[in-house]
């Protein structure tokens, strides 16, 4: 029979020579080892992962999501609301003093009085009184300054209108100097005088000039 005394007491006393590393876990609530509090090895201490801090520091979180809330808010309200009607642009009166508008008046119709005398002087030969000549080239030239004259004194009566110019006396200006372009350009493009829509500027022309005589009174 072997004897297993001395065996008993070798595996006993090997075994009592390698303590535990540490008290046994301590049993949850629900009868398993509660969950370690640190890494292996690390000495005891608080948690690795503290609990989240409670009081005042959430406030600026709360102050911040409120504060995004409130300038989405007015910003949808902007974007709906309405725009502002345009302001109405100040009319001539109250915007140059009466002397500004006494002197764009004073030039606009010096220059309209200079267009007149040059177009019929130059329709009249180039001379006061002048006769038409026999001479073709002589003719032929005197039709050019006159037609030239038309275009030149409507870009004129054109560069001579100031701001401050009355509103009627500037619109009656504009007119004439249309009417004046477009008779100068069609008799240097062939247009007769017998031709009715030639004729028919000529007409509305002297009721242009007309017009403007009037309001340069």
């Amino acid at each position: 029979m072997v004897n297993t005394g001395t065996g008993d007491q070798r595996y006993h006393r090997s075994m009592s020579e390698y303590p535990p590393s540490g008290p046994p876990a301590a049993q949850g609530s629900s009868g398993y080892p509660a969950a370690p509090t640190g890494f292996p090895g690390a000495a005891a201490g608080p948690p690795v992962w503290p609990s989240p801090s409670r009081g005042p520091s959430q406030w600026p979180t709360f102050i911040a999501l409120a504060l995004a809330l409130v300038a989405s808010g007015l910003a949808i309200v902007g974007w709906f609301r309405p725009s502002p009607p345009p302001a109405t642009p100040p009319s001539k009166a109250s915007t140059y003093t009466e002397q500004q508008i006494s002197d764009a008046k004073t030039r606009a119709c010096t220059a309209f009085e200079l267009v007149k005398t040059g177009t019929t002087l130059q329709a009249q030969g180039g001379e006061p009184n002048a006769q038409p000549s026999d001479d073709p080239v002589m003719r032929k030239a005197q039709s050019a300054n006159a037609r030239l004259s038309l275009v030149a004194g409507a870009s004129y009566l054109l560069s001579h209108l100031d701001p401050g110019t009355p509103q009627p006396l500037d619109e009656g200006i504009r007119k004439l100097s249309s009417t004046l372009m477009d008779i100068g350009v069609k008799y240097l493009a062939g247009a007769k005088n017998a031709d009715p829509p030639q004729a028919a500027l000529l007409s509305e022309g002297e009721s242009d000039i007309a017009n403007v005589a009037e309001l340069c009174k």
